[in-house]
């Protein structure tokens, strides 16, 4: 509990000091640390410094009112930040000289060290010349433009636009940042740029607030022009110095420090402006913050002890509690982490705990009993995982699951118990079943090419002696008929082979245009004598067609289909393939005359390893791996079909596709 209390008082002080700290730099400009440690009275050695410096030079614009001025009636320069300045020379005991001059003469004046202080916003570039001091008052720059001129809403839309910039004043260094494309016209001083603009040569201005105001009140022209609402900045004006003054930019900062604890900025404001819109920092504002800051953090203070006290009254009963839970849940943590479905049985396979898969998989979470979940299991299987601890598959919800049994103690029941570890391995399985069949495809494709090979060099040989024998003459009718019997079958055999070879070859998994209507006869051609064999004919009512798909892929769904088809129909019959477009899809039905199927096939039609075949005639692989190949190529399936009647496969593609029409019977 002390430590508590240690800790709360930290946070307390660390708490305080921040707030106090806020209020401090948004008042005089400076952290905690310097205003209390810091010195803020002029030392000795401070005077002596001044006194060997000698006067100190005050450079600036000579015509920007209300800030500075120079006044031709009474010869004097005047401005707020004259009185400014004039007040600060008395609290640093020493001259402040004014030298007024244009503002670009003024810069270079304080560049070259011909003056001593100039006051201007401090900036990256400024910065690299100059030093500045704390901050002295703070205005906006903002953009004039006519009243009747509402297009003007922010700094972005001057682009393009001709805008009046007073030589070397930091608003045009701040619109070169913006990045946008402006037409820029230097006027000498503010005075210059209002004339341009009043006689229509640039289109804006832009500046200081308190000096374009000032010029619109002294020539009375306030309702024809109009400050655009939003600013392009508001920054704090400091005093800036030679870069190699730092001892000038201490003692400035000494006497800004006394003023601004006498609130001269402000006195000096009312005297110009009566009241108004203060140049110098608000003071409100971060009273107001302090109070709201103070009373949070009350409030989040009484809010932390009770939640302290809660948690003390609390403490000794959770450690009890997480004692007894910790070790399991860090053992469900991890078992819920597994891949594998997992669940503890008794001998009656009654179940005693799963973990997540588990659930997620069966979608039970209230069965008790394993029967209930997996209610195919036989006799011989049960034996096998309870007595001899051996694995079995099962076909549990579409899937083909090993189950891998281990003997355990389970401390919540004090008869015999067995760990179930189910693991998925239809992917295994079906990816060593299409490796197998790949490997098939790429040997047979091989044997294909030597086979190709081999028969076409006689067939060559063929084809040039029944050449030489039609040379003979004269030639008998009979040998005239033999011969274009023997050009026949050689040309046929020569479509056999150039069909076996393209159906064979691999192809890349890229996307290629395939002309839909000699492809499927193609297929037609290569089983044409199976059918022959089996009784069945078709009939190809076949559109010109063509569409942007992987051959490969294509090639295996059509077949997988069409000899499922021609299977279905074993006491003969007619396969009709009807290929057509429908607005922007593509659409091949596959329509047999076979045994149909029942409901409950339909619904594990695409189940892996699911077949109607006897063993040996099927993997039950072929649907499963024709869908998949569908959903790669944005496909959709459907199938139609009744019992005795036959079935439909109707597969669809969204492609673009091209016109044409084809049909054929036979």
């Amino acid at each position: 509990m002390k430590r508590k209390i240690l800790l709360f008082s930290m946070i307390l002080i660390l708490v305080i000091g921040f707030i106090m700290n806020q209020y401090i730099q948004m008042v005089f400009h400076m952290n905690i640390f310097q205003y209390f440690w810091g010195s803020h009275q002029l030392t000795q050695e401070d005077r002596d410094y001044l006194k060997a410096h000698g006067p100190i030079i005050y450079g600036a614009d000579n015509n920007a009112p209300p800030l500075r001025f120079y006044d031709t009636e009474s010869e004097q320069y005047k401005g707020i930040v004259i009185d400014f300045l004039q007040a600060l020379a008395i609290e640093l005991e020493t001259e402040i000289r004014f030298e007024p001059m244009v503002w670009e003469d003024a810069l270079k004046a304080l560049e070259a060290g011909e003056t001593d202080i100039c006051d201007m916003y401090p900036s990256k570039e400024r910065a690299e010349k100059y030093l500045f001091s704390d901050p002295v008052y703070y205005q906006r720059g903002i953009i004039l433009a006519r009243a009747d001129d509402l297009s003007i809403k922010s700094v972005a839309d001057l682009k393009g636009k001709r805008v009046g910039v007073q030589k070397g004043d930091y608003v045009y260094e701040f619109l070169m940042t913006t990045g946008y494309d402006l037409n820029y016209v230097f006027g000498q001083d503010y005075e210059a740029n209002l004339e341009m603009f009043r006689q229509g040569e640039v289109d804006y201005i832009v500046g200081d607030e308190p000096v374009i105001s000032y010029f619109l009140n002294a020539y009375n022209i306030s309702e024809q022009y109009r400050i655009v609402d939003e600013p392009l900045y508001e920054l704090p004006s400091v005093f800036s110095m030679p870069a190699d003054h730092k001892k000038m930019q201490v003692i400035i900062n000494k006497g800004i420090y006394a003023l601004n604890e006498t609130n001269i900025i402000d006195k000096i404001q009312q005297k110009w402006f009566g009241i108004s819109t203060p140049i110098g920092s608000d003071q409100k504002g971060p009273r107001v913050t302090l109070l709201i800051m103070g009373a949070s953090f009350f409030v989040a203070m009484i809010v932390l002890l009770i939640l302290l006290w809660n948690l003390e009254l609390k403490k000794a009963v959770d450690e009890q509690t997480r004692a007894l839970i910790a070790s399991k849940n860090h053992l469900q943590t991890m078992i819920d982490g597994l891949e594998q479905a997992i669940v503890v049985i008794t001998e009656e396979f009654k179940i005693l705990s799963t973990n997540r898969q588990f659930h997620l998989f069966f979608e039970q979470s209230s069965k008790l009993s394993f029967d209930a979940v997996v209610p195919h299991m036989t006799e011989v299987m049960k034996e096998g995982l309870v007595y001899l601890q051996r694995p079995c598959e099962i076909i549990l919800r579409g899937r083909t699951c090993k189950i891998t049994p281990h003997k355990v103690e389970y401390s919540a029941y004090p008869m015999a118990t067995y760990l179930l570890i189910i693991e998925d391995i239809t992917d295994k399985k079906v990816n060593e079943a299409r490796l197998l069949q790949e490997n098939k495809m790429a040997a047979v494709g091989q044997l294909a090419t030597g086979v190709a090979h081999e028969i076409r060099n006689p067939l060559g040989l063929i084809r040039n002696y029944v050449y030489l024998l039609r040379k003979q003459a004269p030639i008998e009718p009979m040998l005239i008929k033999a011969i274009s019997v023997i050009e026949e079958s050689v040309d046929k055999a020569s479509n056999i082979i150039d069909n076996l070879l393209n159906f064979s070859r691999l192809s890349d998994e890229v996307d290629s245009e395939v002309a839909l209507k000699p492809f499927i006869e193609k297929i037609i051609d290569l089983n044409d004598k199976l059918m022959n064999r089996s009784k069945l004919s078709y009939q190809l009512i076949l559109e010109d067609v063509s569409i942007h798909i992987k051959e490969e892929s294509l090639k295996h769904i059509i077949i997988n289909l069409m000899n499922n088809a021609i299977d279905a129909m074993t006491d003969g019959g007619q396969l009709t393939i009807w290929l057509y477009k429908k607005e922007e899809q593509v659409n091949i039905h596959i329509i047999d005359r076979g045994e149909g199927m029942s409901e409950e096939t339909l619904n594990k039609l695409y189940d892996p390893f699911f077949t109607t075949k006897k063993v040996g005639e099927g993997t039950g692989l072929g649907l499963y791996i024709a869908f998949n190949e569908l959903q790669k190529n944005d496909g959709k399936i459907k199938v139609i079909s009744k019992l005795k009647t036959g079935s439909t496969f109707k597969i669809q593609f969204t492609d673009k596709i091209r016109d044409g029409g084809g049909y054929e019977t036979r």
